[in-house]
């Protein structure tokens, strides 16, 4: 996660709890970390929707019937991605923190063959 998504993921959480506690939950925050989606800032690059992006109607359909089950972590796959491969990426992400390995260790050349194995199962 960049410094700015993290940035954004405390700001949300912080806000989620904020409205929790003085609205009963009558007005709630969720983070929506999207996947790779065709908008109209990546149509300005390529016009044609790529075959692994999703729609914006897509994403949005998915974050509506999040939104309406409660998550309050709303994470979108893609066509390249499923979402086990994302929960195997965060996971990994995580053990990042907790280990103490480089930045973005998936793509450091000690770490690389490591992260394969993972994604493997």
């Amino acid at each position: 996660m960049s410094a700015r998504g993290g940035g954004v993921k405390a700001l949300t959480e912080g806000l989620a709890h904020s409205l929790r506690e003085r609205t009963g939950e009558r007005v709630t925050a969720h983070l929506l970390i999207p996947g790779f989606t065709h908008t109209g800032m990546t149509a300005a690059r390529s016009p044609k929707k790529p075959a692994g992006a999703w729609t914006p109607e897509q994403m949005v359909d998915l974050m509506m019937a999040r939104l309406d089950a409660g998550d309050f972590h709303i994470l979108c796959p893609d066509n390249e991605t499923t979402a086990e491969q994302d929960g195997r990426r965060i996971a990994w992400a995580t053990g990042d923190l907790l280990e103490n390995r480089p930045a973005l260790s998936r793509w450091h050349p000690d770490w690389r063959d490591a992260f394969v194995r993972h994604m493997a199962g």
